[in-house]
């Protein structure tokens, strides 16, 4: 029984080693949708932008619209004035008259504003342009790293499960059955050492009986808490 305690204890080895590839693994996935989300947010930075532009140029021209029709209302004003006989009529057409050419100058003045706005968006643009390009290029370079990466430890996993399945076709069958089912529910991990009087899965403290038992090697045993096999390191810990 030592020396199946023994293929029992290299499983664990292996076992660890793959949860610790397939924890690597799981990392790409989210590193490659940051990828993905700063470009989103570059693209995203520069069409805001552009529409910004777009929606200020439109304001501009209505404005422009209706600076030109008050404009023409003054003009007609201004054109009314020799035709008015009484003063109080005249005074009062000079009052539209301001009144056109006041709103005419804060619209002009909104116009203005709209302009500067436009210059800030084509000024932003080449550098919201070439962040987005960045964020292109550096995505996909770090793609390919990323790709090369996954490539390789998917490689190490394969290694390790092939020596993996190696060892469990030598095990007993019981002993076999045993470990796969546990294997299957405790996410890979089967087989634990006893640590410091302890279950190295589930960190139960262990009844003196079971560590001197388990210390014998000469049988498998399980965590009650756990149900994971635990093992005696060969080298005490």
């Amino acid at each position: 029984m030592s020396e199946e305690i023994d293929r029992l204890w290299a499983l664990q080895d292996l076992d660890e080693q793959a949860l610790a590839v397939r924890e690597v693994l799981a990392r790409f996935p989210e590193q490659r949708r940051e990828l993905q989300h700063r470009i989103v947010e570059a693209r995203q930075r520069l069409e805001q932008a552009r529409a910004r532009g777009v929606e200020s140029q439109k304001q501009r021209r209505e404005l422009e619209r209706e600076a030109g029709a008050l404009v023409d209302q003054e003009r007609r004003f201004q054109q009314q004035l020799p035709a008015i006989k009484k003063n109080e009529e005249y005074t009062a057409l000079l009052h539209e008259i301001e009144g056109a050419r006041r709103k005419r100058s804060e619209i002009e003045t909104r116009v203005l504003e709209r302009m500067e706005e436009e210059e800030r968006e084509q000024h932003e643009r080449p550098a919201l342009e070439q962040a987005l390009k960045s964020a292109e290029a550096e995505a996909a370079a770090r793609a390919k790293l990323i790709d090369a990466e996954e490539t390789s430890e998917q490689g190490k996993l394969g290694v390790l499960e092939a020596r993996r399945d190696a060892h469990v076709r030598e095990l007993a069958p019981v002993t076999r059955a045993r470990y796969e089912r546990v294997h299957a529910s405790r996410d890979g991990r089967a087989v634990v050492g006893i640590l410091k009087g302890a279950c190295g899965g589930c960190y139960r403290t262990l009844p003196p009986a079971v560590l001197q038992e388990a210390r014998r090697r000469d049988r498998m045993m399980s965590c009650e808490g756990c149900g994971r096999i635990i093992v005696w390191p060969p080298v005490e810990t």
